[in-house]
């Protein structure tokens, strides 16, 4: 006989809970969890916001540190440039031809100063190998000397008319060129053909000796007969807002007679 209790049977009371386990501390009882919803509007605003600052943030110092790696390391094209015009210089001397009864092979170098620095000039017969295969002479005349660099015919005009633009001919450097003529004449440092082979040169000096005691500034074959035993090549260039100074050493011998 089963009692009721105001309308509800005791069956109904105390019929178990399926498919739930009570643990102790818990009842049986489960409130219904709120569901999670999404970031609203402002909160992805904000977000946003805060990444846009984080990404201009990074921008800026990585452009800012370029900037001082790009001032502090001038680009190294005319280092190289200066580099590859002193292994010429080096090349060409070492290569110097010279037979002492023949008036037309001459080794002079002109000493000038210039300022701080040096606009030195040398004149030499050097071997160039491999020329025969071209069908050119492989003795040449050439010389290595400074002069100002070459621009354009308006550029001089807009330089002057810009206040604070002006620089002297120091802070500008010269233009290192190549003077090589085919034919070995009895015009030494005359005709040929001119090849610049570096920019921002502010000085070009050479030095010779015999002994590697003594060092000269000039040296004449028409007037000294030997040739120097050592030649020292010095070279100061404008690299970014710094000057380097850039040396070797020469000796010629190969083709001597």
């Amino acid at each position: 006989m089963i009692c009721s209790i105001r309308g509800r049977s005791w069956r109904y009371l105390f019929r178990p809970i399926r498919g739930r386990i009570l643990r102790p501390g818990r009842t049986g009882l489960s409130l219904p969890s709120r569901s999670r919803r999404g970031l609203t509007l402002v909160e992805l605003s904000m977000v946003v916001l805060i990444m846009g600052i984080l990404f201009a943030v990074m921008f800026g110092v990585f452009f800012r540190a370029s900037e001082i790696v790009r001032e502090g390391s001038p680009p190294s094209e005319t280092r190289q440039r200066a580099m590859l015009a002193l292994e010429s210089m080096r090349t060409a001397i070492n290569n110097t031809y010279y037979m002492a009864d023949i008036e037309r092979l001459i080794f002079y170098g002109k000493s000038v100063v210039k300022g701080d620095g040096h606009m030195d000039r040398l004149t030499l017969a050097s071997v160039v190998p491999g020329a025969e295969e071209s069908g050119t002479p492989e003795v040449r005349e050439v010389s290595f000397y400074l002069a100002e660099p070459e621009r354009p015919q308006n550029a001089e005009n807009a330089e002057e008319n810009q206040p604070g633009q002006q620089r002297s001919r120091e802070e500008k450097g010269y233009t290192l060129y190549r003077r090589e003529d085919q034919h070995v004449d009895e015009k030494p440092g005359e005709g040929g053909a001119h090849y610049p082979l570096a920019d921002h040169v502010l000085s070009l000096r050479f030095r010779y000796s015999y002994n590697a005691k003594t060092w000269y500034d000039e040296w004449n074959t028409k007037k000294t007969s030997p040739l120097p035993r050592l030649i020292q090549i010095q070279m100061v260039i404008q690299v970014g807002g710094r000057k380097e100074r850039l040396e070797t050493l020469a000796s010629p011998g190969l083709y001597i007679n």
